[in-house]
């Protein structure tokens, strides 16, 4: 968990981020977003299964993630409705990552299955059990608080496509 000085500049970081984003669409003309839409439409035409219902869509809440959702809505709402959304609740989001989520689960009618770290509810159990992340080696946080619970729910959701809005630049 980022210290109390840390979480205001971890915040303003996030929205130079987000407005970056915004400007780098604002200077993509009509015909290249355009183009970029009807390529996802080829590709989920082509690649998923037109009822959804073999497809887990793994979200972070990010501006890509919920470009998904937007997308699969206006284009493919059959897809969207047969497929599983997946979250994981690390115990450390952002209230402003839960607010997004639940708008977007509310505005799509589309509710994630949300996982959190094995054993625990609240960030104080997570503490009691793991103890805290500033102090842990960041591969056992990644692990108990992302990997395991993800592992959880592919097996919980049993399918066998499974996309991210993850670029390649963020793997």
């Amino acid at each position: 968990m980022l210290s109390a000085q840390a979480l205001p500049l971890a915040r303003r970081a996030a929205a130079r981020a987000l407005l970056r984003d915004r400007a780098r669409l604002a200077f993509c003309s009509g015909s290249a977003l355009q183009f970029k839409v009807d390529g996802f439409r080829s590709d989920v035409e082509k690649y998923l299964p037109r009822d959804g219902q073999r497809v887990v869509f793994a979200t972070a809440w990010l501006a890509t993630d919920n470009v998904f959702v937007a997308l699969m809505r206006q284009h493919f709402p059959e897809v969207l409705q047969g497929m599983n959304l997946v979250a994981i609740d690390t115990m450390h989001l952002f209230p402003e990552t839960l607010e997004c989520a639940k708008l977007v689960q509310d505005k799509y009618a589309k509710q994630a299955l949300w996982k959190m770290p094995n054993g625990v509810t609240t960030l104080e159990e997570f503490n009691a059990q793991f103890g805290d992340c500033e102090e842990m080696d960041s591969a056992d946080f990644d692990f108990v608080s992302k990997v395991e619970p993800f592992q959880r729910a592919l097996k919980e959701c049993n399918k066998d496509i499974l996309i991210t809005g993850r670029r390649m630049d963020q793997a």
